[in-house]
């Protein structure tokens, strides 16, 4: 309902400018984030409307709900177009998110915890402040690893189909690396939001919680909803890929042993 309220009151900017941040953001939280993109931090400009902190930081209203705007959207999407694409630029694709997340996401969410009193605040908020930096590493290496491994194994792959790299030279790492055996384990630890999703008991929250609280957890569950989708491309899309390649790249060389 609140996202509703929130498209109708796009409809009607002037009416959007002159409402308080406190406001906007309770009826979206995602409204938060597009603050923050611009250098504008709700908490600080709780009781000002849009018009008056955009003054005040020399912003034009119209590029904040632009922002607003282009977030609204349905990322199932992506997964739907990434189908058609050859592997190399699903892979950018997959990159690209990764670094997004590093860069924009996972900086504004620690943030977001960070500035949540520690005294006399939620004991909740307390432990993810010790266990979401904890995350964040393991996430970030997981993500490097991924690349300097998977992705360029499969972008190899796809160079030796295209005869751009000797077939030999990837003998041994078809050994090493199966796709099927990386799918597979990819699967088996696709869950990695666990730990903070029982820690908020599903990022339920009282409705009398502080605002902050509550754009907290609706961001980290945006979060995972949007690691689950990155995780669906690779599950859906790019293993499948990788999968047909390489057994096309095993035929290459079984026929080329033959041969010799």
């Amino acid at each position: 309902m609140r996202l509703v309220i929130f498209v109708q009151t796009l409809i009607n900017p002037v009416g959007l400018k002159k409402r308080r941040i406190l406001d906007l953001v309770e009826e979206n939280y995602v409204f938060a984030s597009v603050l923050h993109h611009f250098g504008i931090d709700f908490y600080d400009y709780q009781e000002q409307n849009l018009a008056e902190v955009c003054k005040k930081k020399g912003l034009k209203p119209e590029l904040i709900i632009a922002g607003l705007e282009d977030v609204i959207e349905d990322d199932q999407e992506h997964l739907q177009y990434l189908i058609g694409l050859p592997v190399d630029l699903v892979i950018a694709y997959l990159k690209h998110k990764h670094f997004s997340f590093v860069k924009h996401t996972l900086p504004y969410l620690a943030k977001l915890i960070n500035c949540y009193p520690s005294q006399g605040g939620c004991t909740v908020i307390n432990d993810i402040k010790w266990l979401f930096p904890l995350f964040v590493e393991d996430f970030i290496q997981h993500m490097h690893e991924e690349e300097d491994t998977v992705f360029q194994h499969i972008l190899q792959i796809e160079k030796a189909l295209k005869g751009e790299v000797a077939t030999s030279s990837l003998f041994f790492n078809l050994k090493k690396y199966s796709i099927k055996a990386i799918a597979h384990e990819h699967q088996a630890h696709d869950d990695v939001m666990i730990g903070i999703r029982k820690l908020t008991n599903d990022y339920a929250h009282e409705k009398d919680s502080p605002v902050l609280l509550k754009v907290i957890f609706s961001e980290l569950q945006s979060f995972e909803k949007n690691l689950i989708i990155h995780s669906r491309i690779e599950n859906e899309v790019l293993f499948p890929k990788a999968l047909l390649m390489e057994k096309e790249l095993y035929k290459v060389i079984s026929k080329y042993s033959v041969l010799n």
